[in-house]
């Protein structure tokens, strides 16, 4: 049996072979006087060896359809002419790199935009690629015997919403011999897990195969490295640039599961069979920013009975969906799964209800976009069929909205509008999100005002230096931290300055790190350690404030808390976690029985050597502000 899922990875872009490409959207035809033009060498961090056939990709931020590329010679060298004014991200790719912006300090940090006034000419750019990391090793059974089609993922921890969550960064399958390879990796501390479900193989491209002649196999536990099914007990290895990091072995044991059994309904008027249902299993809770179901059925019994083997003990959202004519039905229910197996789980498909609403415009209506929308998406799953609502005459109406708890998003308005209310019936839902129960019917008024704040200016580091590579975070007062969409973000262009837009009325902070990780100003505990170092700034609607910050250090260097570490002062959680750290040509350590093996070499220069020492914040891009005059100037 084979079938298809989204791929749950970004594929790698093949080089362009092409001189230079641009979008089928030709922009307006300009004096020659007034275009501009981009040209630089690209080079290989250590060593400085120029990089061929690197694709340097130009996009207008206008019109984010139109790209210009271009691939480097034998010489690293590129050019890109005939470029309209404007703004834009620059960035340069290759096989064995990892992709980087202009701007960017590592390659965790934010790009600079670029701005291009009239027949200006950007020259002697150089870009220092970082080349990919590898971490590969053997899945093995409780026998020791090598466990093919396990699915082998490496993991880092980011922020999702004021939480340490891991996001998957690469996923391959074993071979025959056990064996993977985990390649296309930034440098940074990873976590590596191993799962197997019996009779599932992960062939390629997103494409799934189940082979029921692997259903012999018992289920196994997911395991992170070295040997625990807790990632908070887990080891992350820290992987440099262009290190290989080999013999990271992780066993595989037997583990006790149970299974679903239940009935689907489908109470769809005229629908007398129950045939081609959906039935998916999601986990609750979990600690993966994204992924697939853990199980994923079609109901093929005329009776609608159907079971999921191999789940493992937890809590649980139970899905049902059949598509007909362009419309969707759904039932979903709550279950929790213990030491036994679970039976006689019901659910009833039904159709959803249509709920109408409106756009209310506080100030004067304006668009970035062509049409606005409005989306919406359940507040306690990561999957979501909703189709967003055009707004057409100011309403809009939301179709097929089962029961359970909604947020609710506009897209297209302009970048200075921002959301002021969101009134579900009589409800004031903004905040907290609106329910929807079947058998009530209610409307939206959605209240966007045009007139949101602005606050901009220039980042500063403590010699008065303009900088880039760096975010500059709106904060609001510590009543109102449970708001995501309150908080903002920004990247300086290439002068230092920035721009924040669409700024709801209240009191803020704004504060500028070094280096920082996405998204930490969420999470109360990292933020309680600088909140005197923030710049209290207060705007009203249509406001537009001026204010100069300078950086903060590193974020673990103003951290004292839990020896340094600020993952939300987890101590119990550091104390037994290990970091493995290998630098290049670490020898091999020899295994002792039940134990995993790592061990690493590295492909590119010694650490003794005395060019660059593979650092990647150690000059990736050289960055001149080009026509910049000091504080303030261009």
């Amino acid at each position: 049996m084979k079938f298809f899922i989204p791929a749950l990875f970004p594929l790698l872009l093949v080089d362009i072979a092409s001189a230079q490409t641009a979008s089928s959207n030709p922009p307006v035809a300009r004096p020659k006087t007034e275009e501009c033009s981009v040209s630089g060498i690209v080079v290989k961090l250590a060593g400085g060896e120029p990089v061929k056939t690197a694709t340097v990709q130009l996009q207008n931020l206008q019109d984010l359809a139109r790209t210009t590329s271009v691939v480097t010679d034998v010489s690293g060298r590129f050019e890109l002419r005939g470029i309209d004014p404007g703004r834009y991200w620059l960035k340069v790719s290759r096989t064995g790199f990892v992709t980087q912006e202009y701007g960017q300090r590592t390659p965790n940090d934010p790009g600079a935009e670029i701005r291009l006034s009239a027949g200006q000419n950007l020259r002697d750019l150089l870009f220092r690629l970082i080349p990919w990391g590898v971490i590969s090793g053997r899945i093995l059974d409780e026998e020791g015997e090598p466990l093919p089609w396990a699915q082998v993922s490496a993991l880092r921890e980011v922020y999702s919403s004021g939480k340490r969550k891991l996001s998957p960064e690469a996923l391959v399958p074993t071979n025959d011999l056990g064996d993977f390879r985990l390649f296309g990796l930034k440098p940074g501390r990873y976590f590596v897990s191993a799962k197997y479900k019996a009779g599932l193989h992960i062939v390629g491209r997103g494409e799934v195969r189940e082979d029921d002649n692997d259903d012999f196999r018992p289920e196994f536990m997911p395991i992170y490295y070295p040997n625990s099914p807790d990632p908070a007990r887990a080891s992350t290895i820290a992987l440099k640039a262009g290190e290989e990091i080999t013999s990271v072995e992780i066993l595989l044991r037997p583990v006790a599961t149970y299974r679903i059994r239940g009935r689907v309904y489908n109470m769809v008027a005229g629908r007398r069979s129950n045939t081609g249902v959906i039935v998916q299993l999601e986990q609750r809770n979990s600690n993966i920013t994204w992924g697939s179901p853990d199980r994923q059925l079609n109901v093929e019994k005329t009776d609608g009975s159907f079971e999921i083997a191999g789940v493992l003990p937890g809590s649980y959202t139970l899905s049902a969906f059949w598509f007909e004519d362009g419309r969707r039905y759904q039932a979903r229910q709550s279950i929790e799964v213990g030491n036994a197996d679970l039976e006689g789980v019901n659910l009833a498909i039904m159709s959803g209800i249509t709920i109408p609403g409106r756009i209310v415009w506080d100030g004067k209506p304006s668009l970035e976009r062509d049409e606005l929308l409005v989306s919406i998406a359940a507040a306690d799953s990561m999957v979501s069929f909703n189709t967003p609502a055009r707004v057409v005459g100011g309403s809009f109406v939301l179709r097929d909205v089962f029961d359970g708890t909604y947020r609710l998003r506009v897209i297209g308005q302009s970048k200075d509008g921002y959301v002021k209310s969101v009134r579900y019936g009589s409800s004031e839902s903004l905040d907290s999100g609106f329910t929807v129960f079947r058998g009530t019917q209610s409307s939206l008024e959605v209240t966007i005002s045009s007139r949101g704040a602005r606050i901009q200016g220039a980042v500063m580091d403590k010699d008065n230096l303009p900088v880039t590579g760096v975010w500059v975070v709106l904060v609001p007062d510590e009543a109102h931290r449970d708001q995501s969409r309150l908080f903002q973000k920004a990247a300086p262009d290439q002068f230092g300055h920035y721009l924040l837009r669409g700024i709801a009325p209240g009191d803020y902070k704004v504060f500028s790190w070094d280096e920082v990780e996405d998204g930490a100003w969420e999470d109360p505990d990292f933020l309680r350690t600088f909140e005197d170092r923030g710049q209290k700034v207060s705007v009203e609607e249509g406001d537009t404030k001026t204010l100069d910050i300078v950086t903060i250090g590193k974020a673990s260097e103003g951290l004292k808390l839990c020896g340094g570490n600020y993952s939300g002062c987890r101590e119990e959680r550091m104390k037994s976690r290990r970091t493995v750290t290998l630098g290049p040509y670490a020898p091999m350590r020899p295994a002792s029985t039940g134990s995993p093996r790592l061990s690493a070499r590295s492909r590119s220069t010694p650490a003794s050597s005395s060019s660059d020492k593979l650092k990647p914040c150690a000059g990736s891009t050289r960055f001149i502000p080009v026509g910049y005059t000091g504080r303030g100037g261009r």
